[in-house]
């Protein structure tokens, strides 16, 4: 296997726009039938990143199923310089592992899934240290949480030297679900945008006995920005944007320190990456909707220590209106109502009034809107007249 044209080739690798000088084996071993491995990708300005491939995945449920032969709680298969370890979390119900088979669905990791049953994530660009996602489904599981998946196992590898990666966890599948994105793509219902509040405040009441390492600011990536944007002069709305964007940087800084000086929403422990897409929708017998959150893991393109800071829920919250944003672009209809009625669904549960949540939300929406303005310059162009038209607006 070429591992580099491999590599370059699938949509979960984040090393498209840099040069690889190398790959190398970082470790590997036996299980299921076929070979897990962990390589790493050195790249010309010194970095690397150490990636996980499956030669087999057809086969990822022979792996959990040789992992948990007999009811082991935890199996460790030896590699050359260290371990993989599979451990149990909860009772995994009786139904065959092997059931679990590829999802083909563009991510940053990528999906297994036994529908109904099981969905297995292997995580493909690996950091040494407490993963997120692992860390917070175990916590919320244990206090009793039905809105979040049922972690079943995690899958690490440890070096001899002590250092853990997180290469995979196996956890519940609901039967049944529809995304939210594809739902409020549909209708942007405000019944369920409230409903939806309610739900993010009571997922936010959850998280807040974690703790984590302290916040360090990050600003927007307005230098980036700054760049596509001259290189993008044909695109529309691209040269009112760069002509904007010293205002923004202005303003993004009034808003940060207006919400600093008088702040209500306390810090703790956010979901990090919240949208639409993260959101499943289930119902009951009695036709009762429920949503469902997933996906912990934070942004992927950043660090482990960043993905488990302390931060204002508000940057969910603003992640989560600018996710309406992008479904009405796509339905084609106003999404004000049910940005309103997601934040009297939030204020409902966590008692914080609907204009101190909108005013501490402010910069969090610019900082995301200025995020998803470089993200759709670069991977999908026809889609940046949204967080543009958004940040003119502002």
């Amino acid at each position: 296997m070429n591992l580099i044209k491999y590599l370059c080739k699938q949509r979960w690798f984040m090393g498209k726009n840099r040069t690889i000088i190398r790959v190398d084996p970082f470790d590997s071993t036996e299980a299921g039938g076929t070979r897990i491995r962990l390589v790493k990708v050195s790249f010309d300005d010194g970095e690397s990143d150490i990636y996980t491939i499956i030669d087999d995945e057809n086969v990822v449920g022979k792996i959990l199923e040789d992992a948990f032969l007999d009811g082991a709680q935890q199996s460790i298969f030896s590699g050359d310089s260290g371990f993989f370890t599979f451990r149990i979390t909860a009772p995994i119900p009786k139904a065959p592992l092997t059931s679990i088979k590829p999802v083909s669905k563009e991510q940053s990791n990528s999906a297994f899934c036994a529908p109904g049953k099981f969905f297995f994530k292997l995580y493909r660009r690996l950091e040494p240290g407490l993963h997120p996602e692992a860390e917070i489904l175990e916590a919320m599981n244990k206090a009793d949480s039905s809105r979040v998946p049922r972690l079943y196992a995690v899958c690490n590898y440890k070096t001899k030297g002590g250092e853990i990666y997180t290469w995979g966890i196996l956890e519940e599948h609901f039967p049944n679900a529809v995304d939210a994105w594809s739902e409020f793509c549909n209708k942007m219902d405000s019944t369920d945008a409230f409903q939806l509040g309610m739900s993010t405040a009571q997922m936010h009441e959850s998280l807040k006995p974690l703790s984590g390492p302290k916040y360090s600011n990050i600003e927007p990536p307005f230098d980036k920005l700054e760049q596509l944007l001259k290189n993008s002069t044909d695109t529309e709305y691209a040269p009112e944007l760069r002509e904007r964007l010293p205002e923004l940087r202005i303003r993004y800084s009034d808003l940060l320190r207006e919400t600093f000086s008088d702040k209500t929403i306390k810090k703790q422990r956010i979901h990090g990456d919240f949208h639409l897409g993260q959101v499943l929708i289930t119902q009951s017998a009695n036709g009762t909707k429920h949503f469902e959150m997933i996906d912990f893991e934070g942004e992927p393109t950043r660090s482990l220590d960043y993905r488990r800071t302390i931060r204002s829920p508000a940057v969910d919250i603003a992640g989560m209106l600018r996710s309406f944003a992008y479904a009405s672009a796509v339905a084609k209809t106003d999404p004000t109502e049910a940005c309103q009625a997601f934040i009297m669904g939030y204020s409902k549960v966590s008692g914080i009034s609907a204009q101190t949540i909108e005013k501490e939300c402010k910069p969090y929406i610019l900082a995301k809107a200025i995020y998803e303005a470089c993200y759709e310059l670069e991977f999908r162009p026809n889609w940046f007249w949204i967080p543009a038209k958004a940040l003119l607006e502002l």
